[in-house]
């Protein structure tokens, strides 16, 4: 590392806590995790950060609460309330609006909202989660304009989100930090292709212009449509760079020299911790570098030592301040 509707349907709750280390504990700190429908196939990450905490907490305990369908999400949070809990989280961004109506029903209640695609407006009993995306761009953007070859490196995009954005511009200035003068190409997915971060082929295809335009480093970002970004630079015998890559891609193993890393884990345990410390400050926090939650993995046979002394010398004055990411 250079690092609950109208529908009447009873949400599933799971204890995550011992049972008879419950009752030997009093008060005991209670948190509950609801899933959106995606279940724990999509909010893994987010739960395994509440497992850990709870592990540190005496008298933890935690509930794992899952939504049948959208219609319930509403239903899933009071019910997290009823159960006493101290901390409610939600496990994803498509439970916003659901975990909103609950912090304003229910004030006394604390809640976490991880990653929203738009931040809410603050709530005295909620706190928002974001991850310093940016951080690893830039990373992502220096260590492709120390490889290029031709002096031309590239990014492919999302539909040009509010992360698509913040990615590309802290992707640019990275680049341009280590090489003022290079080009850097990019291209966002267009936003009425119906297939938004699902798009491979368009991925794929628009890397492929990008090496033929000289473009010999070039990033994919998140989702479906990054993967089919890596795929298209190994077809173009380049080199490449993922997001949030947990293993060379099979189908890119001659292009993937890094990924950018985001951890979601490491994030919500630091925060549930803080919180059962009873430090609670309500709002936006981000997290990154500092946090150890963003990074940058090097693949294979790694970075020359003088790529990763640099590297960490960029780490080591995003963190201090010294160096912005540009957004």
């Amino acid at each position: 590392m250079i690092q609950a509707g109208a529908t009447g349907a009873r949400p599933q709750v799971t204890p995550t806590g011992s049972p008879s280390a419950l009752a030997s504990c009093a008060p005991a700190y209670r948190v509950a995790f609801v899933t959106d429908v995606g279940g724990l196939r999509a909010d893994r990450a987010a739960y395994n950060g509440v497992t850990q905490a709870i592990a540190k907490i005496s008298c933890g305990h935690g509930e794992l609460i899952t939504s049948l369908r959208p219609s319930d999400y509403r239903a899933s949070f009071q019910r997290a309330v009823s159960l006493r809990s101290n901390l409610v989280i939600a496990g994803s961004f498509l439970l916003t609006d659901a975990v909103l109506d609950a912090a304003r029903a229910n004030p006394g209640t604390r809640f976490i909202l991880i990653d929203p695609i738009v931040a809410p407006a603050d709530l005295p009993n909620l706190l928002v989660i974001r991850f310093r995306d940016d951080q690893s761009a830039f990373l992502a953007g220096a260590l492709a304009a120390m490889l290029t070859q031709s002096g031309v490196v590239a990014g492919v995009y999302g539909p040009a989100g509010a992360s698509d954005l913040r990615q590309r511009a802290a992707f640019e200035h990275g680049a341009r930090f280590v090489r003022p003068s290079i080009p850097v190409l990019g291209a966002y997915q267009p936003a009425d292709d119906g297939a938004p971060y699902q798009n491979p082929m368009w991925g794929a295809a628009e890397a492929r212009v990008f090496a033929s335009q000289r473009a010999d480093v070039i990033f994919g970002g998140a989702g479906a449509t990054g993967a089919g970004a890596l795929k298209g630079v190994a077809a173009a015998g380049q080199l490449c760079i993922g997001a949030d890559v947990t293993e060379p891609d099979p189908g890119a193993p001659s292009c993937l020299v890094a990924t950018t890393t985001r951890s979601i884990t490491r994030g919500v345990e630091l925060e549930v911790l803080e919180t059962a410390r009873g430090s609670w400050v309500p709002g936006k926090v981000d997290l990154g570098l500092r946090e150890g939650t963003v990074g940058l993995d090097a693949f294979g046979a790694g970075l020359r030592p003088e790529m990763q002394r640099r590297l960490q010398s960029i780490v080591d004055q995003l963190v201090a301040g010294t160096v912005t990411t540009g957004v």
